[in-house]
């Protein structure tokens, strides 16, 4: 299993905890008179995510935890005798809304609070109690605040790298995908044995990490957050996606028949590796812009390739099943790009005539 190391953005975000956790502190010290506000501090520990939706997120969820534990652990502490009858109702119903899932593991703070509630009230100290929920309601305010202006993460430059990797990973593979064609060999004694495994965790990668990048974006008060016209990511990840598809494909069919693309010899086997190595051009230029100018050469160049056909028959039969992945790859790289976002602007109204002087 692999560890990551600590990076950057890690230590930014144990900084920002640790500033909400210690403004929570001295607060309510000052404010609530308490001695050692530890709920407090933990609330604003545990709910500072990565971005500002994550955290967010974590406050809803802690809050409602906290919430759902007092109201079931007032009525039993009030109502409930003997105590030890109460207090195990408490903690069975409150053990059993932390396991429904909807909080998370969130879901703990169910019975944490449940039972603190419930000595509190049995024990008749309401003030303690009401600090107790203070300092929660205090410490989720800060962790909230911290991670909204202080220096909130935008993570572009991770999916821009993770992007980056998966377009010189697909255009390497396609690239000896022709290589194996050329020397009629396995796609895998030229790419390796994990080449679809090394695929894949790219893939995923690059999803994960434009994912995060989409989620910090949002709510971030800071201006180079607001300045990102991010609306092409999205799209080069599905097209790249889409021809690594076809290119898994094309590997599989080249590993299983490793002399297929060699049907009529070079006639078929040169072409072919051309085209292999011009979809690997186009898609390393992948970026969200126009389509790579060799495309309309490409799909010309294959629409002539399967037109020429093979003999015998059942070479032609191979050669159809090799050039079909490959022109769907074509397809998807060909694609327009998508208009860019109009800027609306105040139309200038003519002037009236009493402005025109």
């Amino acid at each position: 299993m692999r560890v990551r190391g600590i990076g950057r953005t890690d230590c930014a975000d144990a900084a920002r905890a640790t500033v909400a956790a210690g403004l929570t502190w001295q607060t309510c010290t000052t404010l609530l008179h308490t001695p050692a506000p530890y709920a407090g501090a933990v609330a604003a520990l545990l709910i500072v995510g990565t971005t500002v939706v994550r955290t967010v997120s974590a406050a809803l969820r802690y809050g409602a935890g906290c919430l759902l534990g007092v109201l079931v652990a007032v009525p039993g502490a009030l109502y409930a005798r003997p105590g030890m009858a109460g207090l195990a109702l408490v903690v069975f119903a409150s053990a059993l809304l932390a396991r429904r899932g909807f909080l998370g593991h969130h879901g703990v703070h169910v019975p944490t609070t449940a039972l603190i509630t419930f000595a509190l009230v049995r024990g008749r100290h309401p003030g303690e109690l009401a600090s107790h929920l203070a300092e929660i309601v205090l410490g989720i305010a800060f962790g909230l605040a911290c991670s909204a202006l202080l220096f909130p993460a935008v993570r572009v430059r991770s999916a821009e790298r993770a992007l980056e990797e998966l377009r010189v990973l697909v255009a390497r593979y396609l690239d000896g995908l022709a290589d194996t064609v050329v020397r009629r060999e396995r796609p895998r004694e030229v790419l390796g044995p994990a080449w679809e495994q090394d695929l894949d965790a790219a893939l995923e990668r690059a999803r994960t990490c434009v994912d995060e990048a989409h989620e910090s974006l949002r709510w971030n008060v800071r201006p180079c957050a607001r300045r990102r016209r991010w609306h092409l990511d999205r799209r080069v990840l599905r097209t790249l996606t889409d021809v690594a598809r076809e290119l898994t494909v094309t590997g599989r069919l080249l590993d299983a028949h490793p002399r297929a693309a060699g049907p009529s010899g070079a006639a078929f086997a040169q072409p072919y590796a051309r085209l292999l190595r011009t979809t690997a051009l186009c898609a390393y230029s992948c970026r969200g812009g126009r389509p790579h100018p060799a495309l309309p050469a490409a799909r010309h160049a294959l629409t002539r390739l399967g037109a020429a056909g093979c003999d015998p028959p059942a070479a032609d039969a191979e050669a159809g099943r090799l050039l079909r992945p490959l022109e769907s790859a074509l397809t998807c790289l060909s694609a327009p790009a998508p208009a860019p976002p109009v800027r609306t602007r105040r139309a200038l109204s003519p002037l009236q005539p009493s402005q025109r002087r």
